[in-house]
């Protein structure tokens, strides 16, 4: 038994993974020499996501409406798993259930097109998702990119 450490391995897991969204948030700021309230030039159509800011309580179709507008099929596969896990890094969500979910939403005002596992695949190779075991995904640390 450690001595001093009142902190389960969970909570400090999921501290790290905080300490590390700050750390990414400030990479990609000093990368692109923008200062903390300069003003954006990303495009107006875009949704500025802040750490934590999104909002994970709301219906999937609202979700997918409010933040999956302009973005690429992995960028939408990596936000299905994102909301079906609600953002937590150590959920599993089968391949299956991002399907049945994402063929219910292929309106063009929602995702727009239907599930393709190239997508998956997509997801992984940008490290937003990963897998450990054939057809279960899981959130990467570095998934709030897609939102860039």
């Amino acid at each position: 038994m450690p001595r001093g450490n009142s902190l389960s391995n969970a909570e400090i897991t999921r501290r790290i993974e905080q300490a590390r969204d700050l750390l990414d948030e400030v990479l990609v700021l000093t990368r692109n020499g923008r200062r903390e309230g300069a003003p954006s030039t990303a495009s107006a159509a875009k949704v500025q996501v802040k750490h934590g800011a999104i909002d994970f309580s709301m219906p999937i179709r609202a979700f997918v409406k409010k933040y999956g507008t302009n973005m690429s099929g992995p960028k939408k596969f990596t936000l299905m798993v994102a909301y079906l896990t609600k953002g937590d890094a150590t959920k599993r969500i089968t391949l299956a259930e991002i399907e049945r979910y994402w063929n219910k939403m292929t309106a063009k005002g929602l995702l727009g097109m239907k599930f393709n596992r190239f997508y998956a695949s997509q997801a992984k190779e940008n490290d937003w998702a990963n897998t450990e075991k054939t057809g279960a995904y899981h959130l990467r640390p570095a998934w709030k990119e897609i939102f860039q």
